[in-house]
């Protein structure tokens, strides 16, 4: 169906602006959140300007105030909660009901598994945030789990964006 296609394109993408902007869950805030101190004080900020001010720091600032400006609502845990439903959902209908003349199962194998890995993750990572008892992971899903939310963020956009050039190439 043509309605989970672009539906997996778009969570798949959301999923992994999430993985790879917000921050992972545990009560943390996200590094996405605006902050009040960037507001100009005129009575206690500093008004001159340094017009030798080193290239290094010039980017950094820059960098600081591309990260603040960036997508504030990828932080937010309700977001997170639903698009994970909404990705695991997407990502098991993917593999009952392909692309139009395509294969089923594999036919729209690598966005189904990016939908439903994206999915798990934020859906465990919502409960873990909720819940008092500590889930035992295996020592391979942690590492996913803790360190490579990234490349699982950069692996569900990726699969998106191949998955909407490419529509009937086998796998994709």
């Amino acid at each position: 169906m043509l309605q989970f296609y672009f539906l997996s394109i778009l969570l798949n993408i959301v999923a992994g602006l999430v993985f790879i902007y917000a921050g992972k869950g545990n009560g943390d805030e996200t590094s996405l959140v605006l902050s009040d101190s960037d507001d100009f004080n005129p009575e206690t900020d500093d008004l001159n300007f340094d017009a030798e001010a080193s290239s290094s720091e010039k980017k950094s600032s820059k960098k600081e105030n591309l990260k603040n400006l960036a997508i504030p609502f990828l932080g937010d845990k309700t977001l997170q909660l639903v698009v994970g439903i909404l990705s695991a959902l997407t990502g098991l209908m993917k593999l009952l009901s392909p692309i139009q003349y395509d294969v089923a199962v594999v036919g729209d194998l690598i966005p189904a598994l990016a939908g439903l890995a994206a999915g798990a993750v934020l859906l465990l990572d919502w409960y873990q945030e909720r819940s008092e008892v500590e889930l035992p992971l295996p020592e391979m899903i942690q590492n996913i789990y803790t360190g490579g939310r990234k490349y699982l963020g950069i692996f569900c956009i990726i699969a998106a964006v191949l998955h909407f050039i490419f529509p009937l190439v086998l796998f994709l």
